[in-house]
């Protein structure tokens, strides 16, 4: 992996709570930042789930190394809303981390 092989932006999210007009709390995404990252597809299917089809399709995204991604996160990937999956093992010595995102399902 080079430097060079990071050729899509991505943008990263995390829930948060923020106020609402009625002086309550909801949740909504904040975007935490953008990078530069590989995306390759791995696999993808149909199912149906609730009465409803679905077509997840999981991709592996590679960043520069970063200690600040959670699984509870989301990614933002031209236009499309993804659940990270799995954060790899993140040594300070490695370069890059890896995530597992599947796309195509409820966030």
């Amino acid at each position: 992996m080079f430097q060079g092989d990071l050729t899509e932006r991505v943008t990263f999210q995390r829930e948060e709570r923020v106020r609402d007009a009625g002086g309550g709390w909801e949740k909504a995404w904040g975007d935490l930042f953008t990078v530069w990252a590989k995306v390759t597809p791995k696999s993808g299917r149909e199912r149906d789930m609730a009465q409803q089809r679905e077509a997840p399709s999981n991709y592996r995204v590679t960043i520069r190394r970063r200690a600040d991604v959670l699984p509870a996160d989301r990614l933002i990937w031209n236009g499309y809303v993804g659940n990270i999956r799995f954060v790899g093992n993140n040594s300070a010595r490695d370069q890059f981390v890896t995530i597992d995102v599947e796309f195509g399902v409820t966030t």
